[in-house]
This record gives structure tokens, C-alpha cells and sequence, in this order.
């Protein structure tokens, strides 16, 4: 009798200290499932443009930006060109784009990035987009206050990832010229954006 209460002692504990996966996989995987169960709260993308902000608040925040010179009107399609003049290692620019869900109002659900350096050409080695990844990455960590990680992803390839609050963001290499990303609403979503969770 003794010895079963002491074996069930045993299983208990061993069953309770479940290891904690820390690669990168599993820091992902455990982000991604406390970011599923965040309370609301707002949530910058980027130039103080928030994730759940109505298509008018977006548009009017765009309108002010650009008097302030600092977007212009991208390729259409709600398109916004960021120029970033000194905050990478060479001037590049910034494009994102909303996607909004539901209707009157529409809300953001998620901001699309691309970045590119100016200088980009298919000569120019030093201005691809590996080199300007990290740069990205350093950019982000500055203007939200964040610390993006590293996980490898079978589609993207190296991609960096921060779960702050119910917000997702993550970049990797689109081509040879250019990073893209998105940052989403997780608490809009039914599985995991990068497809890393099954």
C-alpha cells in the first residue's frame, strides 16, 4: 500500500514538471498560445496605427501623416509608402497595407509590410534582402519596444516573431529585394498565421 501511494506521488510530480520546449519551435508555440488568450487591449503596427482601428480612424490617421510628410499614397489598393531615411543602414522604404474585417465600420485585422532598400538592384548584392532583414528586425525592436526571436519556417525560411499581447508580428526574406511581414490580431484568427501549429 505504502509503496502505490509513493509510486502515485512520483507520477503525479513527473507528470506536473512537464518539461518547457525552448527551442525555437516551442517558444513560438508557446507565444502563440498565451497571444490566443490575451485581453484586448490596443496594439500599434506601425506610425501609431493600432489593430482594431476602424477603416476611418486609419484613412484619417493616414491623411495626417502624410501632412506631416511622412507617407505617401503607395501603388493603390490602400498601399502606404513609409520612407525611412535614417533608420536602417541605408535609406529604404516602408510599404503597408490593412486588411480589414467586418463591415460598418471595417476594422483592422491585420497590417501587411513589405521593405526595400532604395538602392536595390539585381547587381547590387550589398542591398538584398538578407543583408536588410536584420536591419528590419533591429527597426521593429526599437519603434514597439520589442524583442523579435528567431524560428526556422518550412515556407519563409528564417523568420523572426514577437507575440506581445494578442498582437503577432513576424518578417522574413519574400525574394532576393525584399522583407515582408504581417502583424495580426490573433484574437480574429482560428490557426496559427506562419502555419507552424497544426
Amino acid at each position: 500500500m505504502r509503496f502505490t501511494v509513493v509510486l502515485l506521488f512520483i507520477t503525479c510530480c513527473f507528470a506536473g514538471c512537464k518539461k518547457e520546449d525552448t527551442s525555437p519551435l516551442g517558444r513560438y508555440k508557446s507565444a502563440l498560445e498565451q497571444g490566443l488568450e490575451a485581453e484586448r487591449g490596443p496594439e500599434e503596427t506601425v506610425l501609431g496605427i493600432e489593430l482594431g482601428m476602424s477603416d476611418q480612424q486609419f484613412y484619417d490617421r493616414c491623411t495626417e501623416l502624410n501632412r506631416q510628410q511622412l507617407v505617401t499614397m503607395g501603388g493603390g489598393s490602400n498601399l502606404v509608402d513609409h520612407y525611412l531615411a535614417n533608420d536602417l543602414d541605408r535609406p529604404a522604404t516602408l510599404t503597408f497595407r490593412p486588411k480589414f474585417l467586418g463591415e460598418n465600420p471595417r476594422r483592422i485585422q491585420a497590417m501587411e509590410i513589405t521593405v526595400i532598400y532604395e538602392e536595390w538592384a539585381p547587381w547590387n548584392k550589398s542591398a538584398y534582402a538578407d543583408k536588410l532583414l536584420p536591419e528590419v528586425v533591429d527597426y521593429f525592436n526599437r519603434t514597439l519596444g520589442i524583442e523579435l526571436q528567431q524560428v526556422h519556417n518550412p515556407l519563409y525560411g528564417t523568420t523572426y516573431f514577437s507575440v506581445e499581447g494578442y498582437r503577432l508580428l513576424a518578417l522574413w526574406v519574400k525574394d532576393d529585394s525584399m522583407v515582408t511581414g504581417i502583424i495580426t490580431d490573433l484574437s480574429t484568427i482560428s490557426s496559427d498565421p506562419l502555419g507552424l501549429v497544426q
